[in-house]
């Protein structure tokens, strides 16, 4: 049926929609893994540097607690405390396998032992003459190491000194290291949580993919409903006509062959050309009401139109015994529309309001530009108004309260100025007539 696409423009468009959907997702993801990739660099290397430090600080308190603990019994036994705080660094430094050097000084700050990493990641220990030192010197030069100082006793009352040195090359080395079981645990996590992300992508489509099929469905049932509607509508609209035009002709039939005369002849022509005007006029409202609308944009005259109007109604107004008033400025401006819809819509509105009127009622139209660049044109009749509760369903298609009246007239005006850009609403209180308010921007939007 004319009016009727065969896709409902929002599923014409899920494609494209899942498309840039699926789009904005990857480029989401890229976001998202750059962001977490480059923050969990500058954090993992400087838990790295953090890690080495808490590692160094912990060896520094090892080794202050493990001097403060020399059995006074090996003292006792002729060991010289010297002997036993070097023995006892020796095993320390051996045990860790961290450090590249030990030295000890005395409690004047001379050089009295060192030890010295050679090779195979054993200390060997030396005397400091062998080592090339001379005896009392103070200091080592070590360059790019990191030492650890701890107090150590030399003498009973006398207290020295112990270092032991690392390598920055060894902390970077165990910095590295640390960072790579980082990055390998926070891969694994990432991986972990993209699997997630995935598994509830992949749900959430599957759920999106099911609403879309109940909501087509949905759909459906309500264009057959909406069809069903409208094929009944069109139906009873239709039979009264058809009925009206089959008993005219029967009886034109009977005056023919018993002989009547011309003009009895035309007097029954006449309400079957009435009834057919009406099925042209119902059929033709019904095709503006169904059919896509694609206006044509000019500049028009709303007062010219407004004037051509009340001439086209006098004859219709004046059958019914209705005062037709037009309240137009002469200043009001012109609008980018659609003339041949804004006039067919006005023309509705009009006629409605006639036809609801009382014999010796005034349709009033004015029309006013309001305060944001729009034009209100009202129509005011004298009829019973619009109760409340019907002021909604007036617009629905086949919907009316007039006898004889076929319930096209204000759905196709309301259609009409949506499709311009405007909108068409009942105002006032109900008991005193009804007033519709048709507001219409100074341009039509784009309909592309």
């Amino acid at each position: 049926m004319a009016g009727f696409p065969e896709e409902n423009p929002v599923v014409s468009k899920q494609s494209a929609l899942r498309k840039e959907g699926i789009l904005a997702s990857v480029v989401f993801a890229a976001i998202f893994l750059t962001v977490v990739g480059f923050g969990a660099t500058i954090i993992i290397r400087d838990l790295g540097k953090r890690e080495t430090a808490k590692v160094l600080q912990g060896y520094s308190e090892e080794l202050r607690a493990l001097m403060a603990r020399i059995p006074t019994t090996e003292v006792q036994k002729g060991f010289k405390e010297q002997t036993i705080v070097t023995t006892r660094l020796n095993e320390f430094a051996a045990e860790k396998k961290f450090f590249e050097s030990v030295e000890l000084y005395d409690e004047k700050g001379n050089l009295v032992f060192r030890d010295d990493r050679l090779k195979g990641g054993q200390l060997l220990g030396g005397d400091v003459e062998i080592l090339g030192l001379k005896p009392g010197q103070q200091r080592v030069e070590t360059k790019n190491r990191i030492p650890i100082e701890v107090s150590v006793p030399m003498e009973p009352g006398k207290m020295g000194r112990a270092v032991l040195s690392v390598s920055e090359s060894v902390l970077i080395r165990q910095a590295d290291e640390f960072r790579r079981e980082l990055i390998t645990k926070f891969v694994l996590l990432v991986a972990v949580i993209l699997v997630m992300v995935g598994l509830a992508y992949l749900y959430v489509l599957r759920v999106l993919k099911l609403s879309r099929r109940m909501e087509q469905e949905v759909q459906s049932q309500q264009r057959l409903s909406y069809l069903g509607l409208l094929s009944s509508g069109i139906a009873h609209e239709i039979k009264n006509p058809i009925n009206s035009i089959q008993m005219n002709l029967q009886m034109l039939e009977e005056e023919v062959t018993s002989g009547a005369s011309q003009e009895d002849i035309r007097s029954w022509l006449d309400p079957i050309r009435k009834e057919i005007r009406r099925l042209e006029r119902l059929v033709n409202d019904f095709l503006l009401y169904a059919r896509p609308l694609s206006p044509t944009i000019q500049t028009t005259s709303l007062q010219r139109v407004l004037e051509e109007l009340r001439r086209l109604v006098h004859e219709e107004a004046k059958a019914s015994g209705v005062r037709l008033r037009v309240e137009v400025p002469e200043d009001l401006p012109s609008l980018e529309t659609d003339e041949g819809l804004l006039r067919t819509a006005l023309l509705n509105l009009v006629l409605n309001a006639i036809q609801a009127s009382p014999e010796g009622g005034e349709v009033v139209v004015s029309a006013v530009p309001e305060g944001n660049g729009e034009m209100s044109v009202e129509v005011q009749d004298e009829g019973p108004g619009v109760p409340e509760d019907q002021r909604e369903r007036v617009f629905d298609i086949f919907f009316t309260t007039r006898q004889g009246g076929t319930g096209l007239g204000l759905p196709i005006a309301r259609r009409l100025a949506e499709t311009l850009g405007g909108r068409l609403s009942i105002v006032g209180p109900s008991a005193a007539g009804a007033r519709f308010k048709l507001v219409l921007p100074a341009e039509v939007p784009s309909h592309g």
